[in-house]
């Protein structure tokens, strides 16, 4: 299956069981925020895996690359805040009526040099 046909999966199936987020990269040490609006899952982790050390605030999130590479082409991320396009350690995840979620661990799926979807552990 082709990159595009895999990520246009994974959009259609974020209309139905995914979420609005935001994503947001913190610019320098103050309090502003370079932020997407994106489409995600967010799942915690089942007993099995608590019980391994991992905290109960932790989460996996999913996180189309769609919406992401709509802002990087018009120029709103990351924009001044700079570093790399896909999602990093240290960035945060918000959802609908939330707080800011931590993202712990990240590693962005590729199809060749395709990123086809944006996976996260995200603490908080």
């Amino acid at each position: 299956m082709s990159a595009a046909r895999i990520i246009e999966a994974l959009d259609r199936m974020l209309v139905t069981e995914g979420e609005a987020l935001t994503l947001r990269r913190r610019i320098g040490t103050g309090s502003t925020f370079a932020e997407v609006q994106c489409r995600g899952k967010v799942t915690g982790f089942d007993s099995s895996i608590l019980i391994g050390g991992v905290a109960q605030t932790a989460s996996s999130v999913i996180i189309s690359p769609t919406a992401i590479n709509a802002a990087v082409t018009a120029g709103t991320w990351p924009g001044a805040a700079g570093g790399p396009v896909w999602p990093r350690v240290g960035d945060f995840v918000r959802q609908v009526g939330g707080s800011d979620r931590r993202i712990e661990a990240t590693a962005p799926q590729r199809v060749g040099d395709v990123v086809v979807r944006v996976p996260c552990k995200v603490l908080g």
